[in-house]
This record gives C-alpha cells, sequence and structure tokens, in this order.
C-alpha cells in the first residue's frame, strides 16, 4: 500500500466527519511525522472524548460531537441505508472501501433471544489499515519453512494479525513462484487495489465457511487465508484440508496455553487442521514472533 493510497482513505473518513473534527485532525497531523498517512484510528463519541491513534501516538480531540452530528455521519457512514448493513452491525462493525473497518457501540436490539441489530450509535472507531509489517519476511520465512501445511497465528487484539494476512498474502502470491491464493475476507478488511499484481482472490464478505468451500471448489487455490476463525468454522476446514489445501488463519490469543484452552478452537485442534502455531508480540513498539508445532 502507499502512501498515496493511505492519503485516499484518510481522505474518505474525514470527508464523512464533521467539519470540526476533520480540520482538527489535519491539524494535529500536519505536526506529526508521516502527516495523515500515520494515522492508524479514529475514534468518534457522541458527547464524549474523540481521540486518534497517530504512529504510537494517542491524541484527544477538543471538539465535541453531539447526537445530530452523530446521527449525521452514521447516514454518511452507511449512505442512508442502514438496513443494507444489518448483517455487519450486528457482528459490531460496518466496513467501507478500501479494507477499513469502522467498529460501532451503541444500543443492542434483540429478538427471541438473538441479536438483531444495534441502534442509538454512541461511538464509532475508524481502524485503517496499514500494508507495512514489521515482521513480513520473518513470517513469509516460517510460512516456506512448513510450506504445505497449516498454519495458526494468534495475537491479543490490536497488535497485527490482520496486518500480518494482508503481508503473508501478498508476499505468497507475488515473486518468481506465487502461489495461487484465496482470502476469505468476512469482515472487508482486504482491499483488492493493494494485491493488483498477485495472484490473489478475495472473497469479500463471505460468511467464512460459505467462502472456504466456494474458494476451494470454484477457484484452484494453492493457499487458503482466513481472518478470526471460530468452531463454526471446523467441518470446512476439514474438507479443505482433505483436499491436500494448507490454511493460514489467525484467532485472538495472548499465549499459546491461552490459544490452545480455547473451547471454540479446540475442535480444530482435534482434526489437525493446523500443524503450526505463530505468536505475535510487541514491547516498545518492537515485534517478535514465536513458533511452535502444534
Amino acid at each position: 500500500m502507499t502512501i498515496l493510497q493511505e492519503k485516499t482513505k484518510i481522505d474518505t473518513i474525514l470527508a464523512l466527519l464533521p467539519e470540526k473534527a476533520a480540520l482538527e485532525i489535519e491539524r494535529l497531523a500536519r505536526g506529526r511525522r508521516g502527516g495523515l498517512s500515520a494515522i492508524r484510528e479514529i475514534r468518534i463519541r457522541r458527547s464524549g472524548v474523540c481521540s486518534i491513534v497517530i504512529g504510537r501516538e494517542s491524541l484527544r480531540l477538543f471538539a465535541e460531537i453531539d447526537s445530530e452530528e452523530m446521527a449525521t455521519l452514521v447516514d454518511r457512514l452507511t449512505d442512508g441505508a442502514m438496513y443494507a448493513h444489518r448483517d455487519s452491525i450486528s457482528s459490531g462493525y460496518i466496513s467501507m472501501w478500501g479494507g477499513i473497518r469502522v467498529g460501532i457501540c451503541g444500543r443492542a436490539a434483540y429478538d427471541g433471544g438473538r441479536l438483531v441489530g444495534v441502534g442509538d450509535m454512541s461511538s464509532l472507531l475508524f481502524r485503517i489499515p496499514t500494508g507495512e509489517c514489521a515482521f513480513g519476511e520473518e513470517l513469509y520465512s516460517v510460512f516456506c519453512s512448513g510450506i504445505g501445511q497449516g498454519m495458526l497465528i494468534y495475537s491479543p487484539p490490536g497488535v497485527g494479525k490482520t496486518t500480518a494476512l494482508r503481508s503473508l498474502a501478498a508476499r505468497v502470491g507475488s515473486g518468481n513462484r506465487p502461489l495461487r491464493v484465496a482470502v476469505v475476507d468476512e469482515r472487508c478488511e482486504f482491499d483488492p487495489s493493494d494485491f493488483s499484481g498477485c495472484e490473489v482472490d478475495i472473497l469479500s464478505g463471505y460468511k467464512r465457511s460459505l467462502g472456504v468451500e466456494i474458494a476451494t471448489r470454484t477457484l484452484s487455490p494453492e493457499l487458503i487465508i482466513i481472518d478470526e476463525i471460530g468452531a463454526e468454522d471446523g467441518e470446512a476446514l476439514l474438507q479443505v484440508v482433505k483436499c491436500g489445501l494448507p490454511i493460514v488463519a489467525t484467532a485472538h490469543a495472548g499465549s499459546k496455553a491461552e490459544l490452545l484452552s480455547r473451547p471454540s478452537l479446540k475442535g480444530l485442534f482435534d482434526l489437525s487442521v493446523f500443524s503450526m502455531a505463530v505468536g505475535i508480540s510487541c514491547s516498545d513498539g518492537k515485534y517478535a514472533l514465536t513458533v511452535d508445532k502444534l
């Protein structure tokens, strides 16, 4: 991803925001290294504290967003058609162009014990993806060491799992001997334009189990990549393994022990879907990988 592409994504978000917030964000960014392209998060709270994360620095905004401005922002974000986003909203996010995911917080609505929607939104978190991965080559080397085998990447939230997947997909799907990569991108966090020169196909918005089935049956991939797997994906992944296809996926966990103790993943481990686990950790801006056999 180029700096120009990142700026374009930031500009898209700023155009949605109330003018006072957009102008303050631009002013803050001008005084920081990297400027607008270094912004990683924008958090908007109704009648509360708004903030941005630029580089590794969190900065509070003075701008306050009232109820009317928040309603206008949500309407712009959904193109005036919230119903079209009801499934993702019920899962806690809205997807934008370019792999931008907007986390939402509001009032949950249930029907018969099932979450059917979220209204009265009180905060929005815009997460701007970056193509930069500090450990991309190291992760690629780990993948190559077990090529043809499944790999599960884990870390606590916000450490860089999705960025790692983007980097790995691009690296594996390019070069002198690229593999055909199919990415099942349920949350629309992969921007197809980032992979224009790669052997990478992206199934955007598909439920993971259905996306895996379609990719296996119709795209002839040599590697399938999935973000944030769960227990409900077990049967679909097993069918892929039976076809001889390796899978690279991610999961939330702070350690290998925590990963292995997660009940939602036990079935996948029992099925031997993954042969290695790769943990990502970050301290003082320095990343480290921990590789273990499963």
